[in-house]
């Protein structure tokens, strides 16, 4: 217990201060004081919980003292020195509020110890009591809160019995909201991995915290309204907005969603971004004003615009000349597919979505629309040209439908659709290149059939050509004998099953088509300049 002692005789506060060091207490004497003017100031700007003071004293006597406590509000607890000459004063002391008196000619340390154990304990019960109520008022709160958020939830539905009720139900929860002329704001807290951390930890504090600045900053702003959760990280506020349909309504809501904003990133450091609806003549319109709200959110979430947005400056319309240039560029790249341009068809979509800006006013589900009809309209291209079904298999619409869910901006979506197309064109490169049918042929051949012992003959049948004809035609297209190819694929399977962490030498040698380790070890050191077992440690 933190203790200040009162009295204008410098002997008596020494005198006291010993006492209560003899009382075996845990007392801590803050200071001491002359005069009960200077014992006000003290208790004002320090953590005292028990006053020990005189009654007579020049400039404020202790009866003032504790009289100015009390205005105050002060929790301190006081103690009254008195005299035996001096009992009615100390009378006066314990209508004031003064816990105890204590005569100066009898006090002992054991006395002493016990005044201020029972005042200890008075203290003690009062900060219970004060507890009690608190954690009272907070159930009462939370369960307001609980049931508030509720009622608007099933009105957001557009349950006509909450509609009825509404008025009953605002009196009931002592909330100031007509069931006219309504405008509702979607509050979403901004990422955090953006933003500084909140100044409340605990999440539930956290929302109980938010709620209370909501409802007090939109009701200071409007004069009506309240806020409740409605999901995590998103809350909703109601209001009634001034006049219905016009710029000084718009202009008014947005300051007042910027007012929400900044008291939110004052008070504790939370970073929120707003959505406003359309007003609207009654409750009717409520589960439309949500969605224009929460679209609003995500409009300008997805594009990089955050913070406070109304509904109608984000009803993008896709006109016919944007979905037309839309089907001019998957024409373009569909073409250079054909031909077998593929860089070129990545050069027509990087360029096209550089620069057509009109893209950035699109909903956000249109374009993640368009990015799929691209993608798909290239694979069609590619299926038609050449069966490569089993090998794109990666590219099916449930995993793309399932990438694109998880983008939450634009830039995001644009990066994943070009190195999607840009993934999908490299990977019908490889298995289709830019060669005549036969020797297309004999390279779908080859890697099919590498790991067995393959003769030239059997591959001539196989593209239905004189193999001495195969021959000068597969070097003249590729560069490479049909040996030196079939022995560059054993060789890149042989390092990817390494990579994989195959170490036996015979097992692998088979595995790409070589008779015995011997051999195979020869031809990879011909070919990469160095025995597998070199190849595996510099790796």
């Amino acid at each position: 217990m933190k203790v200040l002692i009162v009295d204008d005789e410098a002997q008596i506060r020494r005198w006291m201060e010993a006492l209560l060091a003899k009382t075996g207490l845990e007392l801590q004497v803050l200071g001491t004081c002359g005069n009960g003017a200077e014992a006000l100031e003290f208790c004002r700007v320090h953590p005292v919980e028990l006053v020990i003071t005189d009654i007579r004293m020049p400039i404020m006597d202790g009866l003032e003292l504790i009289r100015s406590l009390k205005e105050e509000n002060s929790p301190v607890r006081t103690l009254i020195l008195s005299s035996y000459d001096e009992f009615k004063y100390a009378s006066e002391a314990l209508k004031l509020g003064a816990d105890d008196y204590i005569l100066k000619a009898e006090v002992t340390s054991e006395s002493l110890r016990e005044t201020v154990n029972k005042a200890k304990s008075r203290m003690d019960a009062e900060k219970q009591r004060t507890n009690e109520v608190h954690q009272l008022k907070s159930r009462l709160n939370e369960n307001q809160y609980a049931m508030r958020a509720s009622y608007f939830n099933n009105l957001l539905r557009g349950d006509q019995a909450a509609r009825r009720d509404f008025r009953r139900t605002m009196d009931l929860y002592r909330t100031k909201l007509a069931d006219k002329h309504v405008m509702l704001m979607a509050v979403s807290l901004d990422d955090r991995s953006e933003t500084a951390a909140p100044k409340i930890a605990d999440p539930g504090l956290l929302e109980k915290a938010i709620l209370n600045i909501l409802d007090e900053t939109i009701a200071k702003e409007t004069g009506t309204g309240c806020a409740f959760a409605y999901q995590e990280n998103l809350f909703v506020i109601l209001c009634n907005a001034e006049g219905f349909g016009g710029k000084t309504v718009r202009e008014k809501a947005i300051r007042d969603a910027f007012r929400l904003s900044d008291n939110l990133r004052d008070y504790l450091h939370v970073s929120a971004s707003v959505g406003i609806s359309e007003p609207h003549y009654d409750l009717s319109a409520l589960p439309r004003q949500l969605k224009e709200a929460l679209d609003a959110l995500r409009q300008r979430r997805f594009y990089g615009k955050r913070n406070i947005v109304w509904a109608s400056d984000t009803m993008p319309v896709l006109t016919s000349d944007i979905r037309k240039n839309m089907q001019n560029v998957a024409g373009e790249i569909s073409g250079h597919i054909e031909m077998g341009a593929y860089k070129s068809a990545i050069q027509a979509l990087t360029v096209f979505m550089a620069e057509d800006n009109r893209l950035k006013a699109l909903p956000e589900s249109h374009f993640k629309a368009f990015c799929l009809e691209l993608i798909f309209a290239v694979l069609h291209t590619v299926r038609k040209i050449e069966q490569t079904t089993d090998q794109l298999d990666r590219y099916r619409s449930e995993s793309l439908h399932e990438q694109l869910g998880i983008l939450k901006t634009y830039e995001e979506t644009k990066d994943w659709l070009l190195r999607t197309v840009s993934g999908l064109l490299g990977e019908v490169a490889r298995l289709r290149p830019p060669y005549s049918e036969p020797v297309r042929s004999a390279l779908r051949f080859l890697e099919l059939y590498y790991p067995n012992d393959i003769s030239l003959q059997q591959i001539a049948e196989y593209v239905h050509l004189n193999k001495t004809y195969l021959c000068e035609l597969f070097k003249k297209e590729t560069s490479l004998s049909i040996n030196d190819y079939l022995t560059q694929i054993r060789i890149e399977r042989a390092k990817e099953l390494m990579a994989a962490g195959e170490n036996r030498m015979g097992t692998l040698a088979e595995q790409v088509g070589y008779p015995n380790a011997s051999y195979f070890t020869k031809v990879f050191k011909k070919m990469t300049g160095m025995t597998p077992v070199e190849y595996k440690k510099r790796k």
